[in-house]
């Protein structure tokens, strides 16, 4: 009888060991397949940013939108097919679908080259759209966080021309052109300084050090 007992202890753990071995399998196997498939879901949301860049570069916005679509309901949180998105939609005079877009994209991430770019859209956005006083905000946004772009200051200076300009009134606007570029170009000069002296703070507060960007 004891002998019986002990050999049904043996086969017991025996049984135990192959169950879990089959379960082990088929985890493993479930692994497997989740990698392939985010790897073809990866392939696809590519493939589709890659022919949508095509289409905008060949200035068919359109085809290229919807290749931004597809990409994005693969991968919502896709940041290269969002941003690309934005700007066939702005090719496309869609300024509000684009500007939402970009403003989620600066919430969502933390690359500062990536969120000043989408800044700088907007602020051309709004000033198509002749909301001076948005895009205003959008260039200084811009140059507090890329104080080295030509092309944010360039059209910060017009957008505060162009705004005085308006603000002057009909008549005497021409008479004070050349004053309002003056006044203009002195303001430009106070937002310089001030964006000198936050980008010191903000050195002074990292202890000198730069952030990393994150992809």
């Amino acid at each position: 009888v004891a002998g019986g007992s002990h050999a049904d202890l043996i086969a017991d753990r025996i049984f135990y060991y192959r169950k879990k071995k089959e379960v082990d399998m088929k985890a493993f196997v479930l692994f497997c397949l989740i990698c392939v498939a985010l790897i073809a879901v990866a392939q696809s949301v590519n493939s589709y940013i890659k022919q949508g860049n095509l289409h905008y570069r060949q200035g068919q916005f359109d085809l290229a939108e919807s290749q931004y679509r597809m990409a994005l309901q693969e991968d919502p949180a896709n940041k290269e097919a969002k941003f690309n998105l934005a700007n066939a939609l702005h090719q496309q005079k869609k300024y509000d679908q684009a500007n939402q877009l970009l403003e989620q994209l600066q919430s969502a991430i933390k690359d500062s080259n990536i969120k000043s770019m989408s800044a700088y859209n907007q602020g051309v956005a709004f000033t198509k759209q002749k909301n001076l006083e948005e895009s205003i905000e959008k260039y200084k946004q811009a140059l507090r966080m890329e104080p080295e772009d030509q092309q944010a200051r360039e059209n910060l200076q017009k957008a505060l021309r162009e705004l005085k300009q308006q603000q002057g009134g009909g008549g005497q606007q021409k008479q004070k052109s050349n004053m309002d570029q003056d006044e203009a170009d002195q303001k430009l000069k106070l937002l310089q300084q001030k964006e000198k002296q936050i980008q010191q703070k903000i050195r002074k507060n990292q202890g000198g050090g730069s952030q990393s960007k994150d992809w």
